[in-house]
């Protein structure tokens, strides 16, 4: 009885050794064949489409004799791209020392276009073979996307508009893609990478490149927002989007003098008043219009008021020129350049301005002169007898 109890308990630890050594066990690192293994830390990873896995493999060799093995990558049924280095270069064979070791790296390039799941792998070294697992965490997509930093940009009718852009080539393989844009009549767009003009751009797999698209509108451009599709593709692969540009009005600013004469007179040493008008003849508000002159030396031109807080379009504003002539000026035309300037638009207007002699020095002469002629009439009575 004792026997047979024994036999059973036999039998039964049997039973058990063989479930934990097939079925019920983990699934092995490796599978070591001929003193050879191989082992990594990590053989199931998660990963993205698109995204590079790299492996840090130890092939051990633990016989007592230099071996010498094949390295190689099975993909079991799936076409992935991958790299297999040891010392930062390409290897297909690895020799081995006795009970020593020997370093591996496998990069895997998970596609992008890729479903999502599990997929298996095998790193073999000679007999040995090492099971690897990766399951995708989402869907892959095999596309381009044109994507706009600031899609909407507001600026006057005078102005380019420049908006950043960024190409990105979601494909498994390099794309050359042609920049094509459709604005409306009248407007020029232009396409740059790396500061240079460019009709067409290169981008490599899962990477991105910076686009500057630059909009020019018409001489004649109304206030508005104007929509501005522009795309990238070939003969695989398109992407597009549309800018806006926002129009706020042209600016446009004369200055004149309320009668519309460009020239005055002046004494020297005098000071004179010059009526001038600022107009708004754009279609956009103007500013903080400042008003100054280029005067000839020693001259000097004051202005009431010295600022235009706002104009609106069409409107107009007056504003007195108050002009000092140097006390030493001689006769003659002088050239006086007035400006009134806002943040965006300046006009000028050239005044010419004559200095006549001061009638204080005409009376001088007069006197002069008169002087003279007594004198002379005073030495003929005095001696004309003689």
């Amino acid at each position: 009885m004792y026997n047979t109890w024994r036999r059973a308990g036999l039998l039964a630890l049997a039973l058990i050794l063989a479930w934990l050594g097939g079925g019920g066990a983990a699934p092995p690192v490796a599978m070591a064949a001929g003193g050879l293994e191989l082992y990594t830390p990590y053989t199931a990873l998660n990963a993205a489409p698109g995204e590079s896995i790299t492996y840090e493999v130890e092939l051990i060799n633990t016989s007592s004799a230099t071996q010498t093995v094949s390295v190689g990558f099975k993909g079991e049924g799936n076409e992935w791209a991958y790299e297999l280095t040891s010392g930062g270069r390409g290897v297909r064979q690895l020799a081995v020392r006795p009970d020593s070791s020997q370093s591996l790296n496998l990069r895997l390039d998970v596609p992008l276009e890729v479903e999502r799941g599990e997929y298996s792998f095998r790193l073999t070294a000679g007999e040995a073979a090492l099971p690897l697992r990766v399951f995708v965490t989402e869907k892959g997509t095999y596309m381009t996307t044109l994507e706009a930093e600031q899609p909407n940009i507001q600026g006057h009718a005078d102005a380019s508009f420049t908006f950043s852009t960024t190409l990105r080539n979601q494909t498994a393989e390099e794309q050359t893609y042609a920049l094509a844009a459709s604005p409306e009549a009248g407007w020029e767009v232009t396409f740059k990478s790396g500061g240079s003009s460019v009709t067409s751009v290169t981008v490599e797999p899962n990477a991105t490149q910076t686009v500057t698209v630059e909009a020019v509108p018409p001489d004649s451009v109304e206030a508005g927002t104007y929509k501005l599709p522009i795309s990238a593709a070939n003969n695989t692969t398109r992407a597009e989007t549309t800018l806006e540009a926002v129009v706020t009005g042209t600016y446009g600013i004369g200055l004149t003098t309320a009668d519309e004469r460009l020239n005055a007179t002046i004494k020297a040493g005098g000071s004179r008043a010059l009526d001038l008008v600022v107009t708004n003849n754009g279609t956009a508000v103007l500013e903080d219009i400042t008003l100054s002159a280029q005067t000839p030396t020693n001259w000097e031109v004051t202005f009431e008021p010295k600022t235009v807080g706002k104009l609106e379009p069409g409107k107009t504003a007056s504003v007195q020129a108050i002009i000092q002539a140097n006390e030493k000026a001689i006769p003659g035309d002088y050239a006086l350049n007035l400006t009134a300037r806002s943040p965006q638009k300046s006009a000028d207007a050239a005044i010419r301005v004559a200095v006549k002699s001061s009638s204080l020095w005409g009376w001088i002469g007069v006197l002069i002169i008169a002087a003279v002629v007594g004198g002379i009439a005073y030495l003929f009575r005095r001696y004309g007898r003689r």
